[in-house]
């Protein structure tokens, strides 16, 4: 099995632009900190869906990480530590396929981390 790619999509209306975008570097930057990844990084506007914001030259609130399987499960983990109650939008793609899924409570982020496990097979 290849590589697991993971797309996070942070959404908290009550932050500005900027406060948003921090805590989605102060994110990324725990992840590689924490996580043994292949490569973890901003999403480029290049890649961007229509009418998503940018903030300099990468897409508002989003980033990308790619991780081995054997990896993922820890991963999960720490997302689910890291954002309990945070609104999020998460996007799982393994073997050509790709799980979309969004939660804004506890119990929603759990049914979607056990979803993404299950589609990734851990």
């Amino acid at each position: 099995m290849s590589n697991i790619q993971v797309k996070i999509t942070l959404l908290d209306e009550r932050l500005e632009d900027g406060e948003l975008q921090e805590k989605t570097e102060n994110l990324l930057q725990d992840i590689k900190e924490t996580v043994e990844i292949e490569s973890a990084g901003l999403l480029p506007v290049k890649n961007s869906e229509q009418g998503a914001k940018d903030i300099g030259g990468f897409l508002l609130g989003v980033l990308t990480a790619e991780v081995k399987v054997a990896n993922v499960k820890s991963l999960f983990r720490f997302l689910s530590d890291r954002l309990l109650g945070k609104t999020i939008e998460m996007e799982v793609t393994a073997n050509g396929k790709t799980l979309k899924v969004k939660a804004s409570s506890a119990v929603e982020l759990n049914a979607a981390i056990k979803a993404a496990q299950e589609f990734v097979g851990e």
